[in-house]
């Protein structure tokens, strides 16, 4: 007999977010987590929000208090490619991370997006000068999480973007807009990538950020599930691409979730920090740490109460039936896929 959760479910199911940006040693949010009995994966990027030093110094000392709820992806500095020992230095970066405690590398969209030789051409994720790194990690099944590229809205003008989300994220971030960089890779250039490091490395336990990049076609994901068998996805920051294909096609996305159950990982991609734009949160920095809390737990919630029941969520532009996942499916996504493919459980 198939199980179901009830929306009073929520607190005892266990639940993992699985791409979380930690950025403050304040282990509030941490706790809080704990409460509602969700573990979590901070990811480490090499991005300009912090360095990516004192991110790994936070996940470890997180990691180091919290072990059995709080984990961490390292990272490491892909701007020193050209480096003659930038394999060897990274290798050895990445086996000090493991030691200590990392469970997975993640590498990001500045790969493609920012990076050039001294030719001046885009440095891409399969480009030979990553391959020593990629091998370590398939051979010493090491999970690698990767962004690369961006949604392909991205290479569109804002007003033809299929989202609201994605057009005030690129309306506010034109270098990373890609319809007003024509001179830089397209997106099937960023997904071929991606294809051929899944071809070149077939025992890489590979996690594509983001739904791999593909968040606008689901038959696009399962085509890569269906190629390449260590082939993950996450849903950080896709909630609302799920919500539009539940709305055009329903039957479809149930289908996507039941057929491929064991290969998606829930990740929220909330950054947790003591800073922000507004000026007055450095002002009041735990009156803007509980507004966080409140929000994460209310959006963990909305998108648990989505996946596991068939109450009524409310969107930005609409409200939708939750799609009822057998207990089975809901646990998979939110806590079991995660355990197997970062901690081998």
């Amino acid at each position: 007999m198939t199980e179901y959760y009830s929306p009073s479910d929520f607190i005892k199911s266990p639940k993992y977010d699985a791409h979380i940006h930690y950025c403050t040693s304040d282990d509030s949010f941490v706790r809080k987590a704990k409460k509602a009995n969700m573990r979590l994966l901070t990811i480490n990027t090499n991005y300009d929000f912090l360095p990516l030093d004192t991110q790994f110094e936070i996940s470890q000392s997180l990691h180091t208090r919290y072990p059995d709820i709080f984990n961490f992806v390292c990272s490491f500095d892909a701007t020193n490619f050209a480096s003659k020992t930038f394999a060897e230095d990274t290798i050895k970066h990445i086996k000090n991370c493991i030691t200590v405690g990392a469970v997975g590398v993640k590498i990001w969209k500045n790969i493609g997006m920012s990076l050039k030789n001294a030719s001046g051409q885009y440095v891409m994720a399969d480009d030979p000068v990553f391959a020593p790194i990629f091998t370590f990690l398939e051979k010493e099944r090491i999970p690698l999480l990767a962004h690369l590229g961006e949604p392909r809205n991205c290479w569109l003008p804002v007003e033809l973007m299929t989202t609201s989300r994605d057009k005030g994220y690129f309306s506010k971030s034109p270098d990373f807009h890609m319809y007003r960089h024509p001179e830089m890779p397209t997106y099937e250039q960023h997904i071929m990538t991606q294809d051929r490091i899944l071809e070149r490395y077939p025992e890489l336990i590979f996690v594509g950020a983001h739904l791999g990049s593909m968040e606008w076609s689901l038959e696009e994901v399962a085509k890569r599930l269906d190629r390449f068998p260590n082939f993950y996805v996450d849903l950080s920051e896709r909630f609302h691409y799920i919500i539009k294909h539940t709305f055009e096609n329903r039957s479809l996305i149930i289908d996507f979730f039941e057929k491929y159950q064991h290969r998606i990982l829930y990740g929220s991609d909330h950054i947790v920090a003591k800073y922000n734009r507004w000026k007055w949160v450095s002002y009041f920095p735990q009156a803007f740490m509980y507004l966080m809390l409140m929000h994460s737990y209310q959006v963990y919630k909305k998108h648990w109460l989505f996946f596991a029941t068939s109450k009524v969520i409310k969107t930005e532009k609409m409200s939708i039936r939750g799609l009822k996942l057998p207990k089975t499916i809901v646990d998979c996504i939110f806590a079991k896929n995660t355990q197997s493919v970062y901690f081998n459980q």
